[in-house]
């Protein structure tokens, strides 16, 4: 555990023994409830009044581990994945931390083509690999069959371009002769 997060769990939870969310960040706090708020919702640390809240999305994103499988995370700075969870699933704060999974999802890749990149500078089978890797842009994602909301979507904007065509030839007195236009 990172010693610098330990005096942080003494105040994870309420008075009645709840776990915090909306008044661990200085965004959401509520006045009127006495409680301090630890962390900021911004991206960078920010100071009000001489005191600084650290960012938890920076705190989130210097960790190394996968999305959704943040346990050393949520042990460290909240001593307990439930309360975590909690907080990753509230429904004021889910939307942003699924931008902080996503964001940290593109970093890994980043790093991961990195080496791969490096791995490309040398002369052995390896090197070979990597740089085939690279050139056929395996990094990429694959487009694979739609999706059916895709196919549903595209065939509504299909329907809907065909009503205003039938409706704009209404308008200026077109009539389809034939099938053709």
């Amino acid at each position: 555990m990172r010693e610098e997060y330990q005096a942080w769990r003494e105040v994870m939870k309420d008075r009645q023994g709840r776990h915090r969310t909306q008044s661990l960040f200085w965004e959401t706090r509520s006045d009127e409830k006495g409680y301090i708020p630890l962390f900021t919702r911004k991206d960078y640390d920010h100071t009000v009044n001489g005191v600084t809240y650290p960012s938890l999305k920076k705190i989130y994103l210097s960790y190394d581990h996968i999305p959704e499988f943040e346990y050393e995370f949520a042990m460290d700075i909240f001593g307990s994945w439930d309360h975590w969870d909690g907080l990753a699933n509230d429904s004021i704060f889910k939307k942003e931390i699924r931008v902080w999974r996503q964001e940290l999802e593109i970093k890994i890749k980043a790093q991961a083509i990195r080496g791969v990149i490096s791995a490309s500078r040398s002369d052995d089978a390896k090197g070979v690999q990597a740089m085939r890797y690279l050139a056929d842009k395996g990094y990429a994602p694959k487009r694979g069959r739609p999706s059916k909301e895709e196919v549903e979507r595209e065939r509504k904007i299909a329907a809907g371009v065909k009503d205003d065509l039938a409706d704009d030839m209404a308008r200026l007195g077109l009539t389809v002769i034939n099938g053709t236009r």
